[in-house]
């Protein structure tokens, strides 16, 4: 059986994958050259790479890599170790799209899709290129520019500073009232979402200038790299208007075509990496790279290191979002583990370890519930300073009481920490539910839910106590949170099983009482006080105007439920 090549292309709108027949896509990304585009490119890739089964290449084209070959090469490094490919390629979107629209030849080819570029590359392997820079300073007559141009043409006529246009109701159909308009289009690709709608209103005076420009723009983007026949490509390079003062040439293929395509003349623009069979799988995991424009970090001021640590926990949270439907499978799944009386808990090493430990403490006082548990390996001496070895082997003490009832979460940023590892196959063999949250794709985990929460390198390499460790605890709040909420532990927005073990909390008690139950402050202690200071029977009292034991009563017939203890449903 041949090699399994996965081509790759790789724009600001989407990620489309292709391989042995079969296309894939997805999201796109705004660029690698930008502040965490090599991480966001790596996330959009893997995100239609996982739908394909192993593969030994990729061959990526992607926006920016021309312009950032520092960020390509570690694009190069980063897929490496994710998708466990043998070789990886990359090189810029324009030219994969140059390689599938003239078979491999020389010759020009005029990109337009979000963005615009002209290429031409000539027998030798000399490129030209003209625009290409970007939706804010260039990409004229492409998509964001021409979405952008009808965009300020109708609120110009809005305005009054600028004539009638159709434009105005066709946006406002698309995006809502025009003072919703700056939030939401803060993106190339949103602003290119209207570029269809200026197209199409041929009618329309105002839009037929901004169409006729932009097609003279194209035109001399096309005519700055060279003359003779385009080959049009991209997403827009079909439309009869845009096309009219070009001389075109149909295309042979297109970009994921191209990537297979690459030969002598696309050399010298490509930058090929290959993986290290004698590399330590430990070394070759993406939480342990480093990232590339971070090489003169310590002679950088304390305030640029605080806003790259602080812009970097930023950019993490996306991880986050893309695992949403995974974490609410797991929240789900334990939700339903406890509803029948089990018990949710967290297992880990050093800093996942303590995360675990740390949510479980926190959900006694907020929740009034003993049902989470943190363990951590080298015990709770661990919490405090590093144990040797701790989290190199498992004990079957540490989990013995795991019940077929009980949810097991491990949590390992590397997805090989052997005590994580043990825990988890530990839990299975009990019947348990098992989850496991890790940041590296393709882990050695196994459990019936897998988190992957891919934060790529750490500002400090290897420390993935920084943007894994925050992924994780915010995964960690989301679960337990969004469980209790579902096991009734929560009256609208208000914690109403708190327990309040400090003057702070006893304080708190009384403005939750208060508020759910729409009396005054007075009121409120009185009831919490026959109520011996719970909370949801002193709501449960006020509200259907009961005294405390029929309102405990009520409250433990529907398994503590506040709203349904109100409805009267005995």
């Amino acid at each position: 059986m041949g090699s399994v090549i996965l081509s790759i292309d790789l724009g600001k709108t989407s990620c489309r994958a292709a391989a042995a027949g079969r296309r894939a896509e997805g999201p796109g990304a705004p660029g690698i050259a930008f502040t965490g585009g090599v991480r966001r490119a790596e996330a959009a890739i893997l995100a239609v790479a996982q739908q394909f089964g192993p593969v030994d290449e990729l061959i990526v084209g992607a926006a920016g890599a021309l312009t950032a070959p520092d960020a390509a090469q570690a694009l190069g490094q980063a897929l490496l170790r994710s998708v466990r490919a043998k070789r990886v390629a990359v090189t810029g979107d324009a030219v994969t799209a140059h390689a599938g629209a003239l078979d491999g030849k020389p010759g020009t080819v005029l990109i337009v899709g979000t963005g615009v570029v002209a290429m031409a590359i000539d027998a030798d392997g000399v490129m030209r290129t003209a625009d290409g820079w970007g939706p804010w300073l260039g990409d004229e007559g492409g998509g964001a520019w021409i979405g952008t141009s009808g965009l300020r043409a109708a609120l110009r006529a809005l305005d009054g500073r600028g004539p009638a246009t159709a434009l105005v109701d066709a946006a406002t159909a698309r995006f809502g009232p025009p003072q919703t308009w700056p939030a939401q289009l803060a993106d190339a690709a949103m602003l290119a979402s209207f570029a269809p709608d200026v197209l199409a209103a041929e009618d329309d005076a105002v839009a037929s200038v901004i169409v006729e420009a932009a097609a003279e723009s194209l035109a001399a983007t096309a005519r700055a790299v060279g003359d003779g026949p385009v080959a049009m490509v991209g997403g827009l390079a079909q439309m009869p208007a845009l096309r009219k003062h070009i001389d075109a040439i149909p295309p042979a293929g297109d970009a994921l075509e191209g990537a297979l395509r690459l030969a002598a003349i696309h050399e010298p623009h490509v930058i090929r990496v290959r993986a290290n069979d004698s590399t330590d799988r430990l070394d070759a995991l993406t939480t342990e790279a480093v990232r590339p424009d971070l090489h003169d970090l310590d002679t950088r001021s304390i305030g640029e290191i605080v806003a790259l640590l602080v812009a970097a926990e930023g950019e993490a949270h996306g991880a986050v979002v893309a695992a949403l439907p995974r974490i609410t499978a797991a929240a789900e799944a334990i939700a339903a583990r406890l509803a029948r009386g089990g018990r949710l808990i967290y297992a880990g090493a050093g800093t996942p370890g303590r995360l675990g430990v740390l949510d479980a403490a926190e959900c006694g006082p907020t929740f009034n519930t003993d049902l989470v548990r943190g363990v951590i390996a080298g015990g709770p001496v661990a919490l405090t300073q590093a144990i040797d070895g701790a989290e190199d082997a498992f004990d079957v003490a540490d989990l013995a009481d795991v019940t077929a009832d009980d949810a097991l979460v491990g949590i390992t940023a590397s997805g090989r920490t052997p005590f994580v590892l043990g825990a988890l196959n530990h839990g299975r063999a009990a019947g348990a539910l098992t989850v496991a949250i890790v940041n590296n794709s393709g882990s050695e985990a196994t459990a019936d839910i897998m988190i992957e929460l891919l934060t790529g390198p750490e500002v400090l390499a290897g420390s993935t106590r920084l943007t894994a460790g925050t992924c994780q605890k915010v995964v960690l709040n989301a679960i337990s949170t969004s469980v209790m909420i579902a096991l009734g532990k929560a009256y609208g927005p208000r914690m109403v099983d708190v327990r309040a073990t400090n003057a702070k909390l006893r304080r708190r008690t009384v403005r939750i009482v208060r508020d759910a139950a729409g009396v005054d402050e007075e009121t409120a202690a009185r009831a919490l006080a026959a109520a011996d200071g719970h909370a949801k029977t002193a709501i449960v009292a006020l509200l259907a105007g009961v005294d405390a034991a029929e309102a405990a009563a009520r409250l433990d017939r529907v398994h503590g439920r506040v709203r349904d203890a109100l409805r009267g449903r005995l």
